[in-house]
C-alpha cells in the first residue's frame, strides 16, 4: 500500500507549515530561493528527504538517498494545460533533490511528488507553489529560456492580401541545431498559434500542421499590413505549456492604427447569432491575481440565455487577453463547465497593469464565433 499525503486546503504563501511533508517515517521540505518563483524563465526548485526513524544526535534525521524521484506540477484553475513532469536529479547534498520547471505564467500551481526510496514503498507529497509574473522581474538579470521559437515565411517578404507559406521550428537552447519534435496535445492541438498586429487590431487563432521534420507549417494571409506578432503555444513532453513569441513585418498599404487607449470599454460585442455581455469591462480589475470574469451569453434575436453552446478545442470557450505591450499573452478556459444561462465562468490573471484586448472564442451551430473587448487593470499587489 502507498502511503499519501495530501492536503484538502490552498495556502498559496510558502510559511513554515506549508514547506514540510510527512508520509509514516519520511519527511519531505520544500527549498525555494529567497527571490521566489517566476513565469517566462527556467527556475530552481529542490526538496530535501529524510527518515525520521533514523536520527542523528547531531545531523537530525538520516537523509535519504539514491530515491528515485518524480515530480508533476499542474495549475488546478486551469484544466487542459499539460503538466511539467520531470524525473529530479540529486543535488551536491546528500538526500536532497532538484529540478528546473518554467512556468507559462505566474498563478497558482501544484507540485506532485512522488518518492521511491532504495529499500521503501513509494509515497506522495504534494506542495502548493505561488508563482509570480514575469513583469515582477523588471530589474532581474533575464536567465535563459529553455525553448527557442524560429519563424519563416515564403515569400520570405510576405505582402498583405496574398497568401504566405508560415513554418515555425521550436529547438531547445541545450541543443539549438536540432529541431524538437516531441510534443504532446494540448487543447486537441500539438500547437496553437495566436496572431495579432502590433497594435492589437487584428486577432487569429491558428493551427499549423505539424511535418515529418517537426516544424509547424501553416498557410495563411495577412489581413493588413504591419508588424504581427505571432505567439505559439505548444506544449514539449515533460515540459508543460510553452508561450514563445515571433514578430514578423508584413508590407502593403498601411492600414489605420487601432487606439486601445481611446477604444470605449464596451460591455457588449456581437459574434454572428450571439452577443457577449462582458460585465467586467466596464470597471478595473487587478493585475497579478487568478480572478473569476464570467462571461454571458445570449442569443441576438431573442435576448434570451444561449443554450446551445458545443465544446471548441476541447473546452466550452477560449479567452485570449494580450496586454498593451504586444508581447504579453494569456490564454485561459472556463473553470468549469458551461451553465444552461449561457455563462462562460473563466478564471483570469492579467500578468501586469494597463489595458488589455481580449477575444473569447465558442462553437455554436457548428461554427467557431470570436467577440472581443477590452479591459483595464490595476497594478496589483504581488
Amino acid at each position: 500500500m502507498k502511503a499519501l499525503v495530501a492536503f484538502s486546503t490552498f495556502c498559496f504563501s510558502l510559511t513554515a507549515a506549508d514547506v514540510t511533508r510527512r508520509a509514516g517515517k519520511y519527511e519531505v521540505s520544500l527549498r525555494i530561493s529567497a527571490e521566489g518563483l517566476f513565469a517566462g524563465e527556467e527556475m530552481q526548485i529542490e526538496y530535501r528527504v529524510v527518515d525520521t526513524s533514523r536520527i542523528d544526535p547531531l545531523m537530525g534525521p538520516a537523509p535519504v538517498i539514491r530515491a528515485a524521484t518524480r515530480s508533476k506540477i499542474i495549475m488546478p484553475a486551469m484544466r487542459g494545460m499539460a503538466a511539467i513532469e520531470e524525473t529530479a536529479h540529486a543535488e551536491g547534498v546528500p538526500g536532497e533533490y532538484g529540478i528546473h520547471p518554467a512556468f507559462p505564467h505566474g498563478g497558482e500551481f501544484l507540485m506532485e511528488l512522488s518518492i521511491k526510496p532504495p529499500n521503501g514503498e513509494e509515497f506522495q507529497v504534494s506542495f502548493p507553489l505561488n508563482v509570480g509574473d514575469a513583469s515582477q522581474l523588471k530589474n532581474a538579470k533575464p536567465k535563459l529560456k529553455p525553448y527557442l521559437i524560429e519563424l519563416k515565411s515564403s515569400p520570405k517578404n510576405p505582402k498583405a492580401g496574398e497568401s504566405v507559406e508560415l513554418t515555425v521550428t521550436f529547438r531547445q537552447r541545450e541543443s539549438p541545431k536540432q529541431i524538437f519534435q516531441d510534443f504532446v496535445v494540448q487543447h486537441e492541438k500539438l500547437m496553437h498559434l495566436m496572431i495579432v498586429r502590433s497594435d492589437l487590431g487584428t486577432f487569429s487563432h491558428e493551427h499549423p500542421s505539424i511535418s515529418a521534420d517537426g516544424s509547424f507549417r501553416l498557410r495563411y494571409t495577412f489581413p493588413t499590413a504591419g508588424e504581427f506578432h505571432l505567439f505559439g503555444e505548444v506544449a514539449p513532453k515533460g515540459a508543460g505549456s510553452q508561450v514563445l513569441l515571433a514578430i514578423l513585418k508584413v508590407t502593403g498599404k498601411a492600414e489605420s492604427v487601432f487606439n486601445l487607449s481611446g477604444s470605449e470599454r464596451k460591455t457588449k460585442s456581437v459574434a454572428g447569432d450571439a452577443t457577449v455581455d462582458f460585465p467586467g469591462a466596464n470597471n478595473v480589475v487587478t493585475s497579478r491575481k487568478t480572478i473569476p470574469l464570467a462571461l454571458q451569453v445570449n442569443d441576438s434575436a431573442t435576448g434570451n440565455p444561449v443554450t446551445d453552446l458545443q465544446p471548441y478545442l476541447g473546452a466550452m470557450g477560449h479567452l485570449i487577453l494580450i496586454h498593451e505591450d504586444g508581447v504579453t499573452m494569456v490564454h485561459s478556459h472556463p473553470a468549469e463547465e458551461t451553465a444552461p444561462t449561457g455563462a462562460i465562468p473563466f478564471l483570469a490573471r492579467f500578468p501586469k497593469a494597463g489595458l488589455y484586448r481580449g477575444w473569447v472564442q465558442f462553437r455554436r451551430g457548428g461554427s467557431v464565433r470570436t467577440a472581443d473587448f477590452v479591459i483595464s487593470a490595476a497594478e496589483g499587489t504581488p
